[in-house]
């Protein structure tokens, strides 16, 4: 066997085992509070992502880190729980055709519509925005398609995330130069600062046209005054059961302005049937202008 398999196995050898019992004590404490749905498929997923956090604690196996999220009365240990189990993949202008259609179809029907006052109203959400990569494109792109009219709009720019590791690394706003391998070069030349080591930073003007908050998509009531125009929910869904999905498009529905628009994964889809969007292409939906 050479060096790297045998490192590999020694990896898997030490391991903890997660029992039956307790993976789906795991599965289903992350599927009640935030529809996150385990299959047994991602046992070995579970456990490879929970060793450190077990290693960190001391704790012998996952017998006793059970015991802990169960004595856990702050909610402090079920949020790293949430932090190590999901995915905060992203990059900027990832699914670039949702920001094309963002700059030549939503906002140019938005600003018609409200030309008439200003500043003009315009409220857009990240929902799920992991690192914050997400967010800051469309900031960028609001730049580019208002120009100096920015200063005429009235601007809400939300990003939430139930991680707060995540949320924590889009506020600083400082990223690895793989994170922008899809980025125009003039955006990279204009909008970032070097950071050194190989990393980039967004530029202040970028940070300080978002807010950050922490919110768990599946609360379902969420404690936001008025609706958006624009809600991205993307790779969000992913994670959850369709029972879960379901819920949390009828939710969103209720944030979303009548003519407003979602974008959702394109690994993602909403059912024709019942659903309070209408499909508009893949991976981009819209409300009804008679919705309410």
């Amino acid at each position: 066997m050479d060096g790297y398999a045998d490192g590999a196995a020694r990896a898997c050898a030490e391991l903890p085992s997660l029992g039956d019992g307790d993976f789906r004590y795991i599965a289903d404490i992350l599927n009640d509070r935030f529809g996150i749905s385990l299959g047994e498929q991602k046992r070995s997923l579970v456990a490879g992502r929970l060793a450190r956090r077990l290693r960190e604690l001391g704790l012998a196996g996952f017998r006793e880190y059970v015991e802990r999220l169960e004595a856990d009365r702050d909610g402090a240990e079920l949020s790293e729980l949430v932090d190590r189990i999901t995915t905060n993949h992203s990059f900027f202008f990832r699914e670039r055709g949702h920001f094309d259609f963002l700059r030549d179809t939503v906002l140019p029907g938005i600003e018609a519509s409200i030309a008439a006052q200003s500043p003009y109203p315009l409220r857009i959400w990240s929902a799920g925005c992991a690192t914050g990569e997400e967010v800051y494109s469309i900031a960028i792109l609001l730049e580019e398609y208002f120009g100096p009219r920015l200063r005429s709009v009235d601007l809400g720019l939300l990003a939430t995330d139930i991680s707060l590791a995540a949320l924590e690394e889009a506020r600083a706003g400082v990223y690895a130069a793989e994170k922008l391998r899809e980025t125009p070069t003039g955006y990279r030349l204009s909008c970032f600062d070097p950071a050194g080591d190989g990393l980039y930073a967004v530029k202040d003007r970028y940070r300080s046209m978002v807010l950050f908050k922490r919110l768990n998509l599946m609360s379902g009531n969420f404690p936001m005054r008025g609706k958006f125009d624009v809600i991205f929910c993307r790779n969000v869904m992913i994670y959850f059961d369709p029972a879960s999905r379901e819920r949390l498009t009828r939710a969103l529905s209720n944030y979303v302005k009548p003519g407003g628009y979602l974008f959702i994964g394109h690994s993602e889809s909403l059912p024709r049937e019942g659903c309070p969007f209408e499909y508009v292409m893949p991976a981009t939906y819209r409300k009804g202008v008679q919705g309410d």
